[in-house]
């Protein structure tokens, strides 16, 4: 038998296939990334890949809930798992690495009164 056709990912993955919903949410959601990308390559007057596109999400606050607020998705985690299925490359990048770092010492050194 092979186990891996009867894993919980291949048969999610086949459900979600068939899924008319899951479909258009997902293509709505890569819609909203590319124009969303756009934006912010406008914006910024330069060009922008994957690896940019989620540092700027990162730094800033505001364009991270306008692009939840136009992809729908009401957690922040949510939006990053989202991204990063779709682009596995950002897992293995320095600069998100070096970036989440200096945001969790931030968290760190607040203090709190």
């Amino acid at each position: 038998m092979n186990d891996d056709l009867y894993s919980d990912n291949s048969i999610l993955q086949s459900i979600n296939n068939n899924n008319p919903l899951y479909q258009i949410k997902e293509s709505e959601f890569d819609d909203v990334l590319l124009k969303f990308g756009s934006l912010i390559s406008m914006l910024k007057n330069k060009r922008i890949n994957q690896t940019m596109f989620l540092v700027e999400l990162l730094d800033s606050e505001n364009h991270r809930e306008c692009f939840k607020v136009l992809s729908g998705i009401e957690e922040t985690r949510t939006l990053f798992y989202n991204l990063i299925i779709r682009f596995p490359v950002l897992c293995k990048s320095k600069i998100i690495k070096t970036k989440i770092a200096h945001i969790n010492d931030k968290r760190r050194n607040k203090r709190i009164l």
